[in-house]
């Protein structure tokens, strides 16, 4: 048996238990609209037990072991995976494209040095210092983080003409 990706456990869940409260598609245009926290506890038990029965995709790493062994941790992943795909999903946000409201916000999340500038940076502020420097740095890190990164591309200088070359004195 084949595991359904984490969308498609959203959305059938979603789909269920709406039907089962008697609450059609075609009864709104956005999952706010008829949810409440009756319907939304019901997904989300549905979706911790299919997590566990191995019925959904999930990683197998240490970190979600550790969530499925521990119930609150599991609940606390599971209601987020349904927020985030009642805000990105179309068939429940009203066929609205899904933006980011912070792009990039995340940058360099996994990355021990930003975390602790970020960190120097709220100290800083919290008493009252100047962070110049510490905001230099920040956006320093986030560059080799970008540029750690980014694909190694390779221009064939020939195709390109001689006195765009010479301009940028390649």
């Amino acid at each position: 048996m084949s595991k359904k990706n984490q969308k498609e456990a959203v959305y059938t869940a979603t789909k269920n238990v709406l039907a089962e409260n008697e609450v059609q598609f075609e009864d709104f245009t956005n999952i706010k609209d008829v949810m409440t926290d009756e319907i939304r506890q019901s997904v989300t038990s549905i979706l911790i037990e299919g997590f566990r029965n191995e019925e959904i995709e999930l990683k197998d790493t240490q970190e979600n072991r550790e969530k499925l062994a521990d119930n609150s941790k599991m609940r606390s992943y599971v209601s987020g995976l349904v927020s985030n795909w009642y805000r990105k999903d179309k068939r429940f946000n009203g066929n609205i494209v899904y933006k980011a409201a912070n792009p990039g916000s995340r940058a360099g999340q996994g990355d021990d040095q930003m975390k602790n500038l970020r960190l120097l940076k709220k100290q800083f502020e919290a008493e009252g210092k100047a962070t110049t420097e510490i905001d230099e740095a920040i956006a320093t890190r986030a560059s080799e983080i970008k540029a750690s990164k980014a694909k190694k591309i390779e221009v064939d200088l020939e195709a390109i003409p001689a006195d765009l070359k010479e301009t940028l004195g390649l």
